[in-house]
């Protein structure tokens, strides 16, 4: 199941006070990203193992994403 953005923003609004309480030191994209693997893997029927490679699939793809917008700023900001 895919969830939908709003379902990712409402589990994100329900992991904040967590975040909060316990002082943990995450941006709102990390929160969207740990709701999105909560709701994708809640019914999915897929083994503890299965779920454990898919999320840390997500978790290299959002490391690949955030490591190519960076690399993009920087030759932005060696070519000013």
């Amino acid at each position: 199941m895919e969830p939908t953005r709003e379902q990712v923003e409402k589990g994100a609004a329900a992991l904040t006070p967590f975040v909060t309480e316990w002082r943990l030191a995450l941006a709102p994209e990390d929160l969207d990203e740990l709701a999105y693997a909560v709701l994708v893997h809640h019914d999915s029927g897929g083994s503890s193992e299965d779920i454990d490679r898919a999320v840390r699939e997500q978790i290299a793809e959002v490391r690949q994403r955030h490591a190519e917008m960076l690399e993009a700023m920087r030759r932005e900001t060696r070519r000013r």
